[in-house]
């Protein structure tokens, strides 16, 4: 089977049982076993099987059953976690690539492989003398001594790759959970990896974990395990309410210092790492083009749009008040590069993901684990008898220092080491000036703040991830947590343990500044609904529905907007904007006209009058409108289109030659241009130049059709002229035979 297929039927399946078709499900899983040669897995499908009969003899007979619903879920959960064990011994077996070839050589070694991982943990945790170090030991069933760091990879990708951990591995984790003596940094490195595992596979005791390590409170450790349940939640959110543990475990973090300030804070820092081109292209491409098709042609004919680039179009409301700013920490003063760096697109991300070839980064473990002076793969680094610089101040320096990402500072480290000793001191000396005045920024936001520290552990951790999801060369055999769609204020997990609305509303406007428009519509619409006095509300909401294309709510919105506060430009405006994008032209002049009364001098407000009246066939009053403009605005030549069609429109044609001239002197291969001035020769009787000017029109075309398409949505126009229809249709046959198309 290929890997698509199998997963397409694990998504089927579990797609089925979340949606109470277990029978649908059921016949998936028999499919799953059938493919993986694991018959003896049927037994338990047909105990299952039998258990769902009960349920459904008991639902339908009228008896009394209070356990129904617990036996219901337990048997979805049964069923589910069988997927999940199918799935994954289908990709071992077959799924080509790095991380399933990794997998498959620890399952047939698995036995020595976790003892010896066991006997590493076991001696990191227990052994005060080897508390620091494993140099001078021997792990048992090895011949080779290893350092500290080398038995670490080992235990990170036994944790990684176990698909379910044995109550001796629970209890192991258990106590390096609970351990005085194993580092902050081994610890985390061990979060990582349990998390890792737990996006992997599913399995509700990596939950427990992750919680015990965040209950614990150690620094930097149980930033790490809240991230991890943030993001393994986000992946795993249908399945929240089948297990009444994480509900309860859930529950017990309410009461854990500044819960919600640290959920805002993941959450924030989580959605900055998402590519926000997404949000552009999404309204380049899908939105926009779909609008224009329903426009009339008119629009393209005379550019009209961008007669003047309309302020109101994409602009916000200048007097809405920035509920969210970003919290005065250092990302604040590290302005726009580290704001792009949060979004894997600084400076940083592009200077070190060259940087990752190193022989570090092949262990999937060092991409994720804490920069600390004393690692094992540092010293050769640091320690240079027969040289003259010593790094170890700045290795120290960079350890204490959050304004890089742990990632990055391995690779500054091994690049450092790599070139000249001259360029070396360089780097050096402009690296201890940037520490040096992160420093000074680092006092000034009070980085000693456990909140403000917790935000920068975050920060630097989301960073460290996105590199490793972006960057590693098996990066296409996982799943990228970044490109997680479900919203992220909506899991169950964040419902649960953010309720103040002061922090919903953060959340909110963070993703409206961010664009967002989706995220921060669904915020918006869920506080809307306990205040309907906000008017900020009432335009963001609209404001929102605007920017994803739905413009009927948005002008609903807008007008709830106005009546609360009437006869501001910004919503009038806004109003008439979304008439525009609904072709309901009447309606956007009446908008456009109560601007004007407003704002009379304003040229957009008076070109954007005349695109009404063109739309209404109003030409002799449109052309009054544009004239206007064009004696206030000279030196934009865009506005001789409309005045142009609106002249040869109402029988001007000499002052519509002379504007359509003007145009091509200066943009000569314009088709729509050459067709209106075609259309002005012939109707003053010079069918000659008209038709020189038609055949250099339709060269502009990718096609006859559209050309003709367009020339058909003229010919009242002609035919006004005195050109009669009969003439109209030889010309377009005689256009086509001349041109050979």
């Amino acid at each position: 089977m290929q890997k698509s297929q199998i997963n397409k039927l694990y998504k089927e399946s579990c797609n089925k049982m979340h949606s109470r078709k277990v029978l649908d499900g059921i016949r998936i899983i028999r499919n799953l076993i059938s493919a993986s040669g694991e018959e003896y897995l049927n037994e338990q499908v047909d105990k299952h099987l039998e258990t769902y009969r009960n349920i459904l003899r008991h639902t339908f007979m009228d008896v009394k059953d209070p356990d129904r619903v617990k036996v219901y879920n337990y048997l979805i959960r049964s069923l589910l976690e069988l997927t999940d064990e199918l799935c994954e011994k289908l990709l071992t077996k077959y799924a080509a690539g790095n991380v399933y070839a990794l997998k498959d050589q620890f399952d047939k070694t698995r036995s020595p492989e976790r003892l010896e991982a066991l006997n590493i943990l076991e001696a990191l945790t227990y052994d005060s003398m080897l508390a620091s170090s494993l140099e001078q030991a021997k792990i048992e069933g090895s011949q080779k001594v290893m350092s500290r760091e080398e038995g670490l990879i080992k235990v990170f990708n036994i944790i990684w790759l176990t698909d379910k951990y044995s109550e001796q591995e629970i209890n192991l984790l258990n106590t390096v959970c609970d351990s005085k003596k194993l580092p902050w940094h081994d610890k985390c490195l061990i979060v990582s990896a349990l998390t890792l595992n737990l996006l992997r596979y599913f399995d509700i005791n990596k939950f427990m974990l992750l919680f015990r390590f965040v209950e614990k409170q150690e620094e930097t450790v149980w930033q790490r395990a809240m991230v991890g349940l943030f993001m393994t939640f986000l992946k795993y959110d249908d399945r929240f309410y089948l297990y009444p543990s994480l509900l309860e475990q859930t529950e017990k973090l309410k009461s854990f210092p500044e819960i919600q300030e640290n959920i805002e804070a993941i959450l924030i820092q989580f959605t900055k790492s998402r590519e926000t081109e997404k949000v552009t292209r999404k309204w380049e491409k899908d939105i926009m083009p779909e609008i224009m098709k329903m426009r009339p042609k008119i629009e393209e004919k005379l550019d009209l749009d961008n007669i003047f680039k309309d302020p109101i179009s994409d602009a916000e409301n200048p007097d809405w008040e920035t509920v969210f700013e970003d919290s005065p920490d250092l990302l604040n003063k590290l302005q726009e590069f580290t704001e792009m760096q949060m979004e894997g697109m600084d400076v940083f991300m592009s200077a070190f993901s060259q940087l990752k070839g190193f022989p570090f980064f092949r262990q999937i473990g060092n991409w994720l684990i804490p920069f600390y002076a004393e690692n094992h793969f540092l010293q050769p680094v640091i320690n240079q008898p027969d040289k003259d610089i010593d790094l170890s101040p700045l290795v120290e320096k960079l350890e204490k220092t959050y304004f890089m990402c742990n990632s990055d500072k391995y690779s500054f480290c091994f690049n450092l080491n790599l070139i000249p000793d001259q360029q070396k001191t360089m780097m050096m000396n402009m690296m201890n000036a940037e520490i040096k005045n992160i420093s000074e920024i680092e006092k000034d936001e009070d980085i000693v703040n456990s909140l403000a520290r917790t935000k920068s552990i975050y920060t630097q951790y989301f960073q460290d991830l996105y590199r490793f999801f972006k960057l590693h060369p098996w990066k296409r055999e996982f799943d990228d947590i970044f490109s997680f769609s479900l919203p992220l204020h909506e899991t169950r997990f964040v419902k649960m343990l953010v309720r103040d609305e002061k922090t919903i509303r953060n959340i909110g406007e963070f993703y409206f500044d961010k664009k967002f428009y989706d995220d921060a519509l669904k915020v918006f619409l869920d506080l809307f609904d306990e205040d309907k006095s906000n008017i900020e509300l009432f335009e963001k909401i609209a404001f929102c529905y605007q920017q994803t294309g739905n413009f009927e709510k948005a002008l609903n919105y807008y007008k709830k907007a106005d009546l609360i506060e009437t006869n501001r430009n910004w919503i009038i405006l806004k109003m008439a904007l979304c008439c525009k994008y609904l072709n309901r032209w009447q309606e956007a002049l009446m908008y456009y006209r109560d601007a004007e009364k407003n704002d009379p001098e304003n040229l957009n407000i008076q070109a954007n009058i005349g695109q009404c009246l063109i739309h209404l066939e109003s030409y002799e009053e449109a052309l009054e409108y544009y004239f206007k403009v064009e004696v206030l605005a000279p030196e934009n030549i865009k506005i001789r289109r409309p005045l142009a069609w609106c002249s040869f429109v109402i029988g001007k044609y000499d002052t519509a030659k002379d504007y359509f001239e003007r145009l091509l002197a200066n943009n000569p291969d314009n088709r729509y241009d050459l067709m209106n001035l075609a259309h002005v020769c012939w109707s003053v009787k010079d069918p000659v130049k008209a038709i020189e000017l038609y055949k250099k029109s339709i060269k502009k075309w990718e096609r006859f059709e559209d050309f003709k398409t367009s020339f058909n949505e003229d010919r009242k126009h002609l035919e006004n002229a005195g050109i009669k229809p009969y003439d109209i249709d030889l010309m377009l046959d005689y256009l086509k035979l001349e041109t050979g198309l």
